[in-house]
């Protein structure tokens, strides 16, 4: 939803005094002859909020690529990297948010903590316990238990609107801490903050610093309250000034200020924030634009509708309520980011897309991308115009783009690439695909790494692009480029880049530079590996180094040997060759598998499953599906949800869907579901059958499209997107549906 829309549609709510209950998160399935609940009624942001082992995401509530994403914050050494800790008492509610990601804790920003009684300002001393916490879509709730105070949320685009309700006796605050970040960590290069006492509003700035991404990066925030303050102040470098009403703090010093309320004929006191990367001005544009009220009811019915909007893309029927609350959390967190910040630019900028916080590409690509072009294809062509728009700025478009910066991180290649690529050969409209050519011809011969140009593979001991620590690794940055140069070819070919495609073919087989033919592991033999640059292989155990966790190969990025050789998702038929034809590969696959060698709950293995309808066994691809899908417990991912990854992975695999990376084509097994529908920005429906769907029949036994038979284990995007019925037939046992070599692509 746009800023423009959420206001407006605020203002209509408020006309006809529409007001939402905030309900418990887990509804109870629809009685017989009721209409269904609202769809966002079944979301439950609580899922997912454990540590990295089960999901890193944030309770708060946003919009659907919303800009802002207001939610609690707590300082306990378990706390993940979202800042919350389901079990640990809150600190505050911060403004900005990562959803589902590792690495360096980022955002945090902007914390508002609501205290009664003496004023405390160091986080760790004005912790609350919390109870009666509440979460939707649409808003969050939740009492300080140490301070007797209610705290409800809803959420706008690039604002939110709180309200406080103070117990009746005593002094109330409103501490605004400007300078900490995620766990309560300092993350700061220089801050301000003005107080204007006699109009309830608090502007404040700060450079980030210490974020993952090393860009120091201007945020600022503007926030009102409908309540006249009886006193206030600053805090610079922990020495409070009460009274004071403007300070600015150097790099690593805290700042602070706050707002007192005294207790006579006091109600709850509601407060709008907007936060923008632009200025202080466009922060209070957009809070006026987004919030003109302050009717908490109409900006969560508004809230409400986004979201009910979004989530009526992909529906589920003939399940309950258990299945239907992990199914829409899932796809509510999908379309969490990357956030849209078009209108928060300068006024000549606001013309061209800006899609933000891709935290990173190497993560989306894989599920987030191509659930994209099927029910959001307008988002898609946004953000692809936002990378042109970023390349013709900065000269660059990097995998990491994150609060309005890039970031050339070297985790595997050039990951805007496939990005672009994919939505290329999935036709996504909308987009001028000659300037999106000119960004990946740009990767591809000058942002490749020199040695990779040179000597086609990226070799051990070369520098990463980011420098420092060195994240790209031989065996996984040649496999990824290779990736890189096939969607770059796709994409020049079709825009008439003929010698250019030509060259790019052929480095698109770079990964067999890696190829290591006497390397082996558990009776098999040749794995990509790390290679040196005067052309010897690095010795290297195809088993080392990723437990999921810990970095411990130098070939591989999150992951060894074994995974990285089936990474050539764009050359199966030359990865089946190398690895002794169908049958032989089919082997080494269920060994890999049944031996724990593939993280199939981490991206470089989204695919892997999948694989085996390349050679004619679509029964172990549902097999092995299914075995994924279990790892996604009621309340937790099975890692890093990472910026919609892990989540619309569950998506895809819930359905009977998944993408063929590096074509227009999705691989089917086994849904999860009697029914699925998934209705297109065109307004037509596709719909998927499972006949026979239920505990244990994990098989397709057989298959029709639009009446016909398919015996194919793949559909075609332009398939789907002429809308229709697909149907399966289900069982408990496979059979021959989908081996015959001429279904094979």
């Amino acid at each position: 939803m746009t800023a423009r829309r959420g206001a407006a549609a605020c203002t209509v709510l408020r006309a006809i005094g529409i007001g939402v209950a905030l309900a418990a998160a887990a509804p109870a399935a629809p009685g017989p002859g009721r209409d269904p609940l609202p769809l966002s009624d079944y979301v439950d942001p609580l899922i997912g909020t454990g540590d990295d082992d089960e999901g890193d995401t944030i309770p708060g509530p946003t919009l659907p690529a919303g800009s802002i994403h207001p939610s609690p914050n707590t300082i306990t050494a378990a706390t993940s990297n979202a800042g919350y800790d389901r079990a640990a008492p809150l600190s505050g509610f911060a403004q900005l948010h990562t959803q589902g990601s590792g690495g360096v804790p980022s955002y945090g920003t902007f914390l508002v903590s609501p205290q009664t009684g003496p004023l405390a300002t160091a986080e760790a001393e004005h912790l609350s316990p919390k109870r009666d916490e509440r979460a939707r879509a649409d808003g969050y709730r939740v009492t300080l238990a140490r301070y007797g105070t209610d705290v409800e949320i809803a959420p706008a685009h690039h604002a939110a609107l709180y309200r406080f309700t103070f117990p009746n006796s005593g002094d109330a605050h409103l501490l605004f801490d400007v300078t900490r970040k995620i766990m309560g960590e300092l993350g700061t290069a220089g801050s301000e903050v003005t107080l204007f006492p006699e109009q309830g509003k608090i502007v404040g700035r700060v450079r980030t610093r210490h974020y993952w991404s090393p860009a120091e990066v201007d945020i600022w925030f503007v926030a009102r309250v409908d309540a006249k303050p009886t006193a206030w102040g600053v805090e610079r470098a922990n020495v409070r000034t009460p009274g004071a009403t403007r300070a600015s703090a150097p790099a690593d010093q805290p700042l602070r200020a706050w707002w007192t309320f005294g207790s006579a004929g006091r109600g709850p006191v509601t407060m709008k924030i907007a936060v923008s990367f632009a200025s202080a001005a466009r922060a209070e544009e957009l809070l006026a634009q987004d919030l003109p009220g302050w009717d908490m009811a109409a900006v969560r019915s508004a809230a409400g509708k986004a979201w009910n909007d979004a989530l009526g893309r992909v529906t589920i029927d003939g399940v309950g309520a258990a299945d239907r609350r992990r199914f829409y959390t899932a796809l509510y967190h999908s379309v969490i980011q990357p956030r849209d910040r078009t209108q928060d630019q300068a006024d000549t900028e606001r013309a061209s897309p800006l899609y933000d916080d891709h935290y990173t590409l190497w993560d989306t690509y894989h599920t987030v991308y191509p659930l994209m072009s099927l029910i959001r294809p307008s988002t898609y062509a946004g953000v692809i115009g936002s990378f042109v728009r970023t390349w013709e700025r900065y000269g660059a478009a990097d995998t990491a783009f994150i609060a309005g910066r890039n970031f050339h991180v070297g985790q595997a290649g050039d990951e805007v690439d496939n990005v672009i690529g994919e939505g290329f050969l999935r036709g996504v409209p909308g987009v001028d695909w000659q300037k999106a050519a000119n960004v990946v011809l740009f990767n591809a011969f000058e942002r490749r790494r020199p040695r990779y140009l040179v000597d086609g593979y990226f070799a051990v001991d070369d520098r990463s692009p980011e420098g420092t620590p060195q994240r790209s690794r031989s065996g996984s940055a040649t496999t990824g480029m290779a990736l890189n140069d096939y969607y770059a070819v796709k994409v020049a070919a079709g825009t008439g880049h003929a010698a250019e495609a030509a060259l790019l073919e052929t480095r698109a087989g770079n990964w067999r530079n890696v190829w290591d033919p006497r390397a082996a592991s558990d009776g098999y033999t040749g794995f990509v590996g790390p290679r040196f640059a005067d052309g010897r292989f690095q010795p290297n155990d195809p088993k080392r180094g990723w437990d999921g966790k810990t970095h411990d190969n130098f070939g591989f990025y999150e992951g060894t040997g074994w995974i990285y050789s089936y990474a050539a998702v764009h050359d199966v038929p030359g990865m089946v060759a190398i690895m002794g034809g169908r049958a032989a590969f089919t082997r080494r696959l269920q060994h890999a598998f049944d031996a724990g060698l593939i993280d199939f709950t981490n991206e470089p293995s989204f695919s892997t499953p999948w694989l085996f309808s390349e050679v004619g066994r679509p029964d172990l691809a549902s097999k092995y599906a299914d075995i994924v899908f279990r790892r996604f417990t009621a309340d937790a991912y099975p890692g890093d949800e990472d910026s919609g990854a892990m989540s619309s992975h569950y998506v895809f695999n819930r359905l009977g869907l998944f993408p063929k990376l590096g074509s227009d084509l999705y691989y089917l097994h086994a849904p999860h579901q009697p029914r699925s529908r998934i209705t297109l920005e065109s307004g037509r429906t596709f719909t998927i059958v499972a006949r026979g769907q239920g505990a244990g029949t994990r098989y397709i036994r057989a298959a029709r499209l639009n009446g016909r038979p398919l015996d194919t284990p793949f559909v075609s995007q332009a398939a789907i997107l002429q809308g229709g019925t697909l149907e399966f037939e289900l069982g408990r046992t496979p059979n021959d549906w989908g081996r015959a070599a001429s279904s094979l692509p």
